[in-house]
């Protein structure tokens, strides 16, 4: 069993997603070369003048991803979308560390990305025109796209990218309170701006939906003085404390709250990364203890053998 083990675990290191394996390396340029030409082919004279090749080169690509996944299941096996693992900082009741599942991030990631760019590459039939249900897979061809989000796999190799992204992806939850909280604050600004400018200006306060979308351009400072607020003022002259108050609030103190929600969360991530590498260091301290005490036990023996 062991032996049958040892050569999966090795193949395990060889595409465990960290690019530091020729085979990974190799992956992440054609992820590149994917990427970039997924980009030329938003371009209207490159693609009338390379349609075939950027077609040509979309393929081998989408089976190259289509082969590294294939192998990815081999080499996983039932554990290709995750595996139970021992977390020793958490003690059971039972005086045991508890065993949590850990979600195989990348695997899913690229099973979904595959999957959908497979079906999105299938040819799209003229019967299929007649029905309007059919139409829909226009926007499949559109979401092949979403393999240019493979790339994130070059956050793998470079330590300082990882742990920055690392600390964005920590930051997400309060950040999307925090949305939450602009969200509920805009929409009732949104009430009030178009109960009381939507006959004058129906262009930025007619209808609920427009003002959110003009509070949208004053929260990102898009000309909101110049194109927004001060015309409304010649007209509403006390109208300079609706737009002064929601952008101080809004714009200033809640996206600096945001800020510090993703600086507090690089801060964790930072010492959570010197924890790791001290836990690390003390626990090479320990096996070389160990071995120095076994080596010491050996020669103790020896010698009464002598």
């Amino acid at each position: 069993m062991e032996k049958q083990e040892k050569p999966k675990r090795k193949l395990k290191d060889y595409v465990d997603g960290e690019v530091d394996t020729p085979y990974e390396i190799f992956m992440l340029f054609v992820i590149t070369i994917n990427t970039i030409s997924l980009g030329l082919e938003t371009s209207r004279n490159i693609t009338e003048n390379f349609r075939n090749i950027l077609f040509v080169v979309d393929q081998i690509c989408l089976w190259i991803f289509v082969i590294e996944l294939l192998f990815k299941i081999v080499v996983y096996n039932k554990y290709f979308f995750g595996e139970k693992r021992i977390d020793e900082n958490h003690i059971g009741k039972n005086g045991k560390p508890e065993e949590y599942f850990h979600w195989n991030k990348w695997n899913i990631s690229d099973l979904i990305i595959v999957l959908v760019s497979f079906v999105a590459s299938l040819p799209y039939f003229t019967v299929f025109r007649v029905f309007r249900v059919f139409r829909s897979f226009k926007v499949m061809k559109a979401i092949r796209s979403l393999r240019a989000v493979k790339s994130f796999k070059i956050v793998n190799e470079f330590e300082d990218l990882r742990s920055t992204f690392k600390g964005l992806v920590r930051a997400i939850p309060g950040i999307l309170w925090t949305f939450a909280f602009l969200a509920v604050f805009a929409y009732v600004y949104a009430i009030i701006g178009t109960n009381i400018f939507n006959e004058e200006y129906p262009d930025y306060f007619g209808t609920l939906g427009t003002s959110l979308l003009t509070l949208c351009q004053i929260t990102t400072f898009d000309s909101w003085f110049s194109g927004v607020a001060r015309p409304i003022i010649k007209v509403y002259p006390l109208a300079w404390v609706y737009f002064v108050s929601y952008v101080f609030i809004a714009a200033s103190i809640i996206m600096n709250v945001i800020v510090g929600i993703i600086v507090d969360s690089m801060g964790e991530e930072r010492e959570h990364k010197k924890e790791k590498e001290k836990k690390a260091d003390s626990n090479k301290e320990i096996t070389l203890e160990k071995l120095s005490e076994q080596i010491s036990e050996l020669q103790k023996q020896i010698e009464r053998l002598h």
